[in-house]
């Protein structure tokens, strides 16, 4: 079981997004890298954890952990989802929708919207990978 946050969840996570069989149709056409934050709260999670996604020829095809928010810079990420874990953790346990979620701005979206819109049919990915992905959560609950 793979605790989230962590690069072994990630990693998971990407094995599972790349062998299910919609993905490669997900990602056609996709432009740009990716950031993810997820903002550190206290009594839940200690510090920020920072992802950087490289999708490439219908796969995820580099995934980097970074130390902190300020090194996604570097890449410069078409796209940056930042989050406080509590809204991660709701969106992975699927108590939470994530257009929902941006709509109300708990979750920060930058980036081209037009691109996550088109793909919004491809939601069941994400819900078939989560669903499978055995997750322990850092603050034990």
């Amino acid at each position: 079981m793979a605790r989230f946050p962590s690069k072994e969840w990630c990693e998971e996570a990407v094995r599972l997004v790349n062998a299910d069989p919609e993905s490669s149709l997900a990602v056609q056409g996709w432009q740009g890298e990716i950031g993810v934050i997820v903002d550190a709260e206290p009594g839940k999670l200690a510090r920020a954890f920072v992802v950087h996604v490289v999708p490439r020829g219908g796969r995820i095809d580099k995934l980097r952990v970074l130390d902190e928010p300020d090194d996604l810079d570097e890449f410069e990420p078409a796209y940056l989802a930042r989050a406080p874990y509590t809204v991660w953790k709701q969106l992975l346990q699927g108590q939470l929708d994530p257009v929902e979620a941006v709509l109300r701005r708990r979750i920060a979206v930058k980036g081209d919207l037009q691109q996550l819109i088109e793909r919004l049919r491809f939601k069941g990915i994400a819900d078939r990978v989560f669903a499978e992905l055995k997750t322990e959560y850092v603050d034990g609950q």
